[in-house]
């Protein structure tokens, strides 16, 4: 669904309001109501774009159970800081690549990001990151698996402790997509995670109160950020 497309009828110089339904859907089990405001020209005054991972929310606390399941063998604090140095790889498909390379494979030297960007990513880079070829498929399966590792762990976490979650937000970016949000600027995010994780984390940080999607890996052409 594209919220936009009937921006054009909207010609007169009065401002206006549109609601449009976000594609997440909330603790409620609905989709939520996004009011934008359109300007005279019938265009919203601005589109948001947010980061999540460490932008919206700390997300240590699943991240570090979900790939200590997925690796069970391995020391759990090294493979925590492994993993996260690969988030400068641009996506999870590279991210995974590695992380396999490293712990199933048995190159060590790819530890260091900048390793296997030289010597792994950059001659198979259209193989890792394109659908169809193996290379990428197999890192897209452990997504996959990884993501939904990952959405267990938030039901788990939620049920237990959902103040957890509250704590998680990064306070002063939050304040500033609800602020987004009363001025009626539509907000999109994305995120290198999988979809399923993504769902759960729109429903129990409540983003899907405030943006209309969020964009994940599996959506993204190409593999996503480069």
């Amino acid at each position: 669904m594209n919220p936009f497309n009937n921006f054009d009828k909207f010609s007169s110089l009065e401002k206006k309001w549109i609601t449009t339904q976000s594609e997440l859907v909330g603790l409620d089990g609905k989709n939520k109501d996004i009011n934008i405001e359109l300007m005279e020209d019938g265009r919203p005054r601005a589109i948001a774009f947010f980061d999540i991972d460490g932008t919206l929310a700390h997300l240590s606390a699943i991240h570090g159970k979900a790939i200590a399941k997925l690796f069970p063998d391995q020391e759990p604090g090294e493979l925590e800081q492994t993993y996260y140095k690969g988030f400068k790889l641009g996506n999870s498909f590279r991210e995974f690549d590695r992380m396999r390379g490293i712990y199933i494979d048995g190159h060590t030297d790819w530890k260091d990001p900048e390793v296997y960007l030289r010597d792994r990513f950059k001659p198979n880079a259209k193989q890792i990151d394109e659908p169809k070829y193996f290379a990428h498929n197999i890192a897209a399966a452990i997504l996959e698996e990884y993501g939904k590792i990952a959405a267990q762990i938030c039901d788990e976490l939620y049920e237990k402790n959902p103040v957890e979650f509250e704590k998680s937000n990064i306070v002063p970016i939050f304040k500033l997509a609800q602020m987004y949000s009363r001025l009626g600027i539509p907000m999109v995010g994305f995120t290198a995670n999988a979809k399923v994780f993504v769902e759960k984390l729109a429903k129990y940080l409540r983003l899907s109160d405030l943006f209309l999607d969020i964009a994940t890996d599996e959506m993204m052409v190409g593999g996503g950020r480069k």
